[in-house]
């Protein structure tokens, strides 16, 4: 159920206009300096893992790797998405919360 909330919440920041998905909206924007942090599918292909932690580690943005190609494509309205960068930084630090909390254990 955890998954759920943070694949709405991501769908929530792109209503309000802080998502930039797919390859070459999320390279422009991390280009550009607008990404607070990228978002990486976990089945994302192996050249696009190693193009994306190339960009997030020369230019200091937060990598997450999160969900499916499959699950982002569904919430964010289009097949699939192996990436996705939220360009807003109110959303960017919650939703770093959230995976985060999803990730541990729970007792």
């Amino acid at each position: 159920m955890e998954e759920n909330r943070i694949y709405s919440f991501i769908g929530l920041a792109k209503k309000a206009g802080g998502v930039a998905a797919g390859d070459y909206a999320a390279e422009y924007a991390i280009k550009c300096g607008k990404a607070a942090c990228v978002i990486l599918a976990q089945d994302a292909s192996p050249n696009t893992a190693n193009k994306y932690r190339n960009y997030c580690g020369s230019s200091g943005v937060k990598l997450i790797s999160f969900g499916t190609k499959k699950g982002l494509g569904r919430i964010l309205g289009k097949d699939e998405y192996s990436v996705v960068v939220v360009t807003d930084k109110r959303f960017s630090g919650r939703l770093e919360e959230m995976i985060k909390e999803a990730g541990k254990p729970r007792q």
